[in-house]
C-alpha cells in the first residue's frame, strides 16, 4: 500500500506529461493546417491532430470550414458536394458540443445547413435557428449582424412575422455602423426581396449620414421620389440639431477663452448650415424653424468675427462675417451693441468724421450707421465727399463704390431722390456693371415716374442679365454629376425654363435635382422634356445647380422670362 501511494504522484506526473504531449501534438498540427491552403491536405492534418487530442473545438471548426469550401468547389457534382456538406455539418456540430457559445461556429454551421437545402432540396434542416443563435451570441459584432442580416433579408418573403421582427432588430443594430459598402449591399438585397419603405424606416437609425446613403440609393435605383425627399428632409433636420450643438460648444469654449476651439465649433456649425438645402419645403413639413435657422446663421457670423478679433484680427479681416451678420440682423438694439463692442476694440471711430484714409473702415461704418437708421449722419459724410478732393487708389475702388452707394441709399431713405441719383451715378462710374447700383437707381426713377430713364436703366440691366435665350449645345450632365452656373438677375421674380433631351417615356425617367441660391427648388422625375420653375432672384449673381441623379441628362436649352 505504501508503494502504491509513492507511485501515485509519479503516475499523475506521467499522465500530465502524456496529456501535455497530446495537446502539444494537436496544437502543432492545428497550426500546421492553418498554413496549408490545400483543403484536402488540411483535412488530413486536422484528422491527425484530433487523433492526438479530440477535445480542441477549433480543430473541428477548421475541419468544418475545409469541408465546406470543398463543397462549394464541387457544387456541380451534387452527390460529392452533399457528402462534403454533411462532413462540414458534423464537424461544426462537434465543435459546438465542445464550445456551444461560439458565434462563428454557429454561423458556419448555419451556412452549411443552408447550402445543403440547395444541394438536397428535400433536406429539412433548421438553418434559420442557427442564424438566430449566431445573432444572439454576437454581442456587438457588426460583421456577424451584417452576414446574418443578408441571409434573412434574402429570404424575407418566407420568414414568419416573428423572424421578420428579429431581422429588423439585428439590422437596426447594424444601422449604427457607418460603413457605406455594407449599407449599400443590404439595401440592394432589400430592393430585390423586400422593397417595403416602412421596413427600411424601422431599420435605419436616426443619423444624417445613413439617411443620405439611403437617399442616394433611392435616387440611383429610381425608387420612390417622395420617400427620398422625406429622408433628405429628416437628414437636414438632424444636421440642424447637430449644428446647434456645435454652436453651444463654441459658445462655451469662447466663454472660457478657448478661442481656437470655439472657432473650430463655429466653423463646423456654419459648414453644416451651408449644406442644408431645405428639402422640407418640398414635402410641406416645418421640421426646421426658419427663424431659428436664420438667427443661428446670424449669430455664427457674429461670433466668428468676435473670436477672430480676440485673436488680434483687424476690421478688414473680419468685415466679411460682420457684413453677413448685418445683412441678417434687423434689431437696432443688437446693432447698437455691436457698434459699442467695435468701438471698445478700437476697430471703428467714435463718430464719422472727415478722415478718408481708411476707406474700408469708413465703408463698413457707414453700413453700420445705415442699419441704425442714422441717415443724416451718412448724408453729412456725402457732403464732405463732395467738398473734398479724394484720390482713390485702385485697390480701394470697391470700398469707395460701397461708400457712394450707401450715401445714395441714405438720400433715398429721406426722399432726396435726385441727390441719391448723383451718388448712384458716381458709383456706376467706378463699376458700370454693378447690378445692385443699377437696381437702386431704377427704384429711384420709379418713384419719380421718370419713364425714359427707367427704360434706359432697364436696357443696361438687360445687357448684364442672363440671356433670355441661352442655348446650351451638347451639354451633357453625367449621372451623379451637376451643371453649375452663375446667373445675373435684377432681383425680380423670374421663370426658368429647361428643355431636356433624353427624357423620353421609354426606360426609366430622369430624376433631377435643381438648386437655386443654395435652396432646393425641384427634386423629382421629369414627366416630359420641359421643366418650368418660378423663382425669386437676388440682385446680382444667383447660383443655379442642376444634378442628374439616376441617369445621364442632356440640357438642350435654358431660358427665362
Amino acid at each position: 500500500m505504501k508503494i502504491l501511494k509513492r507511485l501515485m504522484p509519479v503516475g499523475m506526473v506521467l499522465i500530465l506529461a502524456v496529456l501535455d504531449f497530446l495537446i502539444y501534438g494537436n496544437s502543432h498540427l492545428y497550426d500546421q493546417s492553418r498554413r496549408t491552403e490545400d483543403n484536402k491536405k488540411k483535412i488530413e492534418t486536422l484528422k491527425r491532430a484530433n487523433e492526438f487530442y479530440p477535445f480542441n473545438d477549433q480543430a473541428y471548426y477548421e475541419l468544418g470550414k475545409a469541408y465546406f469550401e470543398l463543397a462549394l468547389d464541387n457544387l456541380s457534382q451534387k452527390n460529392l458536394s452533399d457528402s462534403y456538406l454533411r462532413e462540414s455539418i458534423m464537424n461544426f456540430s462537434h465543435s459546438l458540443s465542445l464550445n456551444p457559445a461560439s458565434p462563428y461556429t454557429h454561423f458556419h454551421l448555419a451556412q452549411s445547413l443552408q447550402y445543403q437545402t440547395y444541394v438536397s432540396p428535400s433536406s429539412d434542416v433548421p438553418s434559420y435557428e442557427e442564424y438566430k443563435k449566431v445573432a444572439l451570441l454576437a454581442g456587438q459584432n457588426s460583421q456577424i449582424y451584417y452576414e446574418v442580416g443578408k441571409v434573412f433579408f434574402s429570404q424575407w418573403p418566407k420568414l414568419s412575422t416573428e423572424d421578420k421582427e428579429f431581422t429588423i432588430e439585428i439590422l437596426r443594430k447594424l444601422g449604427k455602423e457607418k460603413e457605406k459598402e455594407k449599407l449599400w449591399v443590404l439595401m440592394e438585397i432589400w430592393e430585390i426581396n423586400v422593397k417595403d419603405y416602412q421596413v427600411m424606416g424601422k431599420i435605419l437609425t436616426e443619423d444624417p449620414y445613413i439617411y443620405r446613403v439611403y437617399a442616394k440609393f433611392l435616387g440611383e435605383k429610381s425608387l420612390s421620389s417622395s420617400e427620398r425627399k422625406n429622408i433628405l428632409a429628416k437628414a437636414e433636420f438632424l444636421e440642424f440639431e447637430k449644428a446647434k450643438t456645435e454652436f453651444n460648444l463654441g459658445e462655451n469654449d469662447f466663454f472660457y477663452f478657448r478661442v481656437k476651439d470655439a472657432i473650430e465649433h463655429f466653423t463646423r456649425c456654419l459648414e453644416i448650415l451651408n449644406e442644408i438645402k431645405f428639402y422640407q419645403n418640398l414635402i410641406s413639413k416645418n421640421l426646421i424653424d426658419i427663424s431659428e435657422f436664420d438667427n443661428l446663421q446670424k449669430l455664427i457670423h457674429l461670433n466668428l468675427a468676435k473670436c477672430q478679433i480676440a485673436e488680434g484680427a483687424s476690421l478688414k479681416e473680419v468685415a466679411k462675417h460682420l457684413r453677413l451678420y448685418l445683412g441678417l440682423e434687423d434689431q437696432v438694439a443688437a446693432v447698437t451693441e455691436l457698434e459699442s463692442y467695435l468701438k471698445e476694440q478700437g476697430l471703428i471711430e467714435g463718430k464719422l468724421g472727415s478722415n478718408f484714409e481708411d476707406l474700408d473702415r469708413l465703408s463698413f461704418q457707414l453700413e453700420l450707421y445705415f442699419k441704425l437708421n442714422r441717415y443724416r449722419d451718412i448724408i453729412q459724410v456725402g457732403d464732405l465727399f463732395q467738398q473734398s478732393f479724394v484720390l482713390i487708389p485702385k485697390e480701394n475702388k470697391e470700398a469707395y463704390r460701397k461708400i457712394l452707394q450707401v450715401i445714395g441709399d441714405s438720400y433715398q431713405k429721406v426722399d432726396y431722390i435726385y441727390e441719391a441719383e448723383k451718388f448712384y451715378q458716381k458709383a456706376l462710374e467706378i463699376d458700370p456693371e454693378n447690378m445692385e447700383t443699377l437696381a437702386k437707381l431704377r427704384q429711384g426713377y420709379d418713384r419719380l415716374n421718370e419713364n425714359e430713364k427707367i427704360r434706359e436703366v432697364n436696357e443696361e440691366i438687360d445687357q448684364l442679365v442672363f440671356s433670355r435665350e441661352k442655348l446650351v449645345k451638347n451639354l451633357t450632365i453625367e449621372k451623379s454629376q451637376d451643371f453649375n452656373a452663375p446667373l445675373i438677375f435684377d432681383g425680380r421674380k423670374v421663370v426658368l425654363e429647361f428643355d431636356f433631351q433624353g427624357s423620353s417615356p421609354e426606360g426609366k425617367k430622369p430624376l433631377v435635382s435643381v438648386f437655386f441660391n443654395n435652396r432646393v427648388v425641384w427634386d423629382d422625375y421629369l414627366k416630359d422634356n420641359a421643366l418650368s420653375l418660378a423663382l425669386n432672384s437676388n440682385i446680382g449673381e444667383n447660383r443655379l445647380q442642376v444634378v442628374a441623379i439616376n441617369k445621364e441628362l442632356s440640357l438642350e436649352k435654358l431660358s427665362y422670362k
